[in-house]
Order: C-alpha cells, then structure tokens, then sequence
C-alpha cells in the first residue's frame, strides 16, 4: 500500500522534531486539553494542605493525594487557573522526560519505535486528557525508570509517590516487581532491576507512613480515603464494570493490545509481563475512573517491558509501526469512566476559545463536567 509506505517514510526519515511535532498535534486533536472534575475539590487542600477541608467523608480520598495540593501551596498556584497550569507542567514534563529519554538512551530508529508505542497507549494523553494528579504521578514514575541504578532517586521518587497516590504507585511497582522476578527466574534481566523496583516500593510505603506521620503531628482527621470511598460504592462500581467490561477492557491499552500480541510472539519470556499485567487488571471491577487508573498503574512495566526495552523494539518491524501508527491516526480516542465511554475533549476545547474570545456557544459558568 502506497498510503503506509508513505506513513513509514515519515516515521523514520522526517526529522525527529517533526515526527514528534506532529504526534503531540495529533494527540491534542484526538484527546484535547481538559481538567480532571474534582480539580476545584481538590484546590481547597491547596489554600491550607494541614488542614483537611472536607466535611463529606466520601471526599477524603482527595486528601490523600496530598503531595500536589503541597506543592502548589509551597508555589503559591492557589487558583484554579494556577493550579491547573501547574498539574500541566507536570503533564509536559512527563512527556518531554519521555521523549528525552528514548532519545538519548536509543538509536535514532528504535527510540521512534518507542514513541509511537507510547503515542498510541491511552497513559500517553490520560494527563492531557484529565489535567490532574495524574500529572505529577507519572513523572515520578518516569524519573523512578530514568535512572534505574542510581537507588536514592529511585527512593526518593517512591517516598513522593507515596504521599502523592499511594494505592496506583504502590500496585504499579508491586506488578513490576513481580514480573522482573519472574523474569529473572527465567534469565532474563533489564535495565531496571528486581533490586531498583523493591527500592521503589519500599520507597513508596515509606510515603504512606511519613503521610500519616504528617497527618498525626498536624491533628488531621482524615478516613482510609479510597477504601471508604469504595465501601460506600462498591455495588455501583462493580456494577459499571460488569456491565461495560468489554469497553473497559480495550480501553485500558487500546491500540496497545495490538503490541501485546507482539510481544506475545515472544513466547515462555512473555509469561512474567503477562501475568504482572492480567494480575492489575483485576484492579478493574474495583476501579471508577477505569482508564485511568489501570493506564497509571500499568505504566511502570509496560515502559520497563514495552517502551525501554531495546531488544523488542528491535523487533518490531518499519511496516508495523507505520500500521499501528496510522490506525492510532484514525481511531478515535477511547477512554472510559464509570463505565461510560468517552471522547475527545478538543471540540470543548475549541468552543470554551470561542465562547471567552467571541462570546460564541453556551458554557457552563462552572464547566468542569461538560465535555462528560
């Protein structure tokens, strides 16, 4: 076909800026730029963080997520505009740490490969398509794997991760312990050790404890957070599953189930990241925001396994990159919550321009939830 042969000329002889110029267009029109609902929520941590400002005991969860609401209130972001530029920069950094990374780790081939994989895996967009804690939360995991020998930043990022959402962080380098010890078990060894992903769990317990340390010393009455929350829903959320789990299912990868067949290809090897993978997934029936929090909690072994993995970059070949690639193209975004599939955010984008240049379009006064 002459449209792919032109797709993987583009891939792999453009210059890297414009290849990357245009996977971030492509990604902002099929995903768009939006803010996580709770965000107003959870700006009332940010004018006092030693103080916790909610009365509803279903909302306590958000105080456990407590490192970013810190930080802006260390940088003064005490706004809602101030607090959303912030978790963006968090947004960007992550992916600019990405693409950085694969670049000078790589050959200038293998590191396109692996920004296309990660282009086309719903983790890639989850903190552009919900501007939240999430931003900070996978930059702390990518500066865990950045470095994977240099054991106190591996710490310190855990120690961070802890006090910034304890449950994804705490399962996401649980699953990616265990894979790299079965691995090992197989001979098979990367570049983030077994040792590196034990350091960072430990790192990311020893945030919970400083977390409650903190929370002891300052008098905060505060709950379990998302155990409570899930106490309280837990019919509803188990019921979104059952009766979504098709959607829900695809959407935790997406085009990103097409590598796993690849990477299945590699047969008994594959076993470790399989099991660490399906072993998550039964997060799912317990999970509100699906997408988001299985793509966040994945993400650490698909990167060691998927994204920073040279040999099986290797082995996937021009063609099926440019397929996938042009797929990701056409396909719209798939993100679900609640069960509920969503969709890009890009018209609201445009029409909330409009609405507050040219006064076009009826927006909300508070338009949090209206793209959902």
């Amino acid at each position: 076909m002459k449209t792919l042969a032109l797709v993987e000329d583009f891939i792999f002889q453009s210059p890297a800026w414009k290849l990357v110029t245009v996977i971030l267009l492509v990604m902002l029109f099929r995903t768009g730029l939006w803010y996580i609902p709770n965000l107003g929520a959870s700006l009332a941590i940010v004018q006092n963080p030693f103080i916790n400002p909610f009365e509803n005991p279903n909302a306590h969860y958000l105080y456990w997520s407590w490192l970013g609401p810190f930080v802006a209130w260390l940088v003064g972001a005490k706004s809602k505009s101030t607090f959303f530029l912030l978790y963006l920069a968090f947004s960007v950094a992550f992916t600019a740490l990405f693409i950085g990374l694969v670049f000078s780790r790589f050959s200038d081939r293998t590191a396109r490969v692996s920004l296309v994989l990660f282009s086309v895996l719903p983790v890639s967009a989850t903190a552009y398509f919900w501007v939240s804690l999430d931003s900070l939360t996978l930059f702390l995991m990518l500066i865990a794997l950045a470095r994977p020998g240099n054991f106190p930043i591996t710490f310190l990022a855990g120690l961070c991760l802890g006090m910034q959402h304890f449950e994804q962080a705490f399962f996401g380098a649980g699953g990616l312990l265990l894979a790299l010890l079965l691995s090992k078990r197989q001979g098979d060894t990367f570049q983030c050790p077994a040792r590196s992903a034990l350091i960072l769990l430990i790192g990311i317990a020893a945030g919970k404890v400083a977390l409650i340390g903190i929370f002891s010393y300052f008098g905060v009455h505060v709950n379990s957070g998302r155990m409570y929350y899930l106490g309280e829903h837990l019919s509803t959320v188990l019921g979104n599953f059952f009766f979504h789990f098709h959607q829900v299912v695809w959407s935790v990868l997406g085009l990103g189930w097409l590598v796993a067949l690849k990477f299945a290809d590699i047969g008994k090897r594959s076993i470790p990241f399989f099991v660490a993978l399906f072993g998550l997934m039964l997060l799912l029936p317990f999970s509100a925001d699906q997408t988001r929090v299985l793509a966040v909690g994945t993400f650490l072994t698909i990167a060691v396994y998927w994204l920073l993995n040279e040999d099986f970059l290797k082995q996937i070949t021009n063609r099926q990159v440019a397929v996938i690639f042009l797929l990701w193209v056409l396909m719209p975004w798939s993100w679900v919550w609640q069960g509920v599939p969503k969709w890009s955010v890009f018209p609201y984008d445009v029409a909330y321009v409009l609405h507050r240049t040219l006064g076009w379009f009826n927006v909300p006064t508070d338009p949090a939830i209206w793209p959902f």
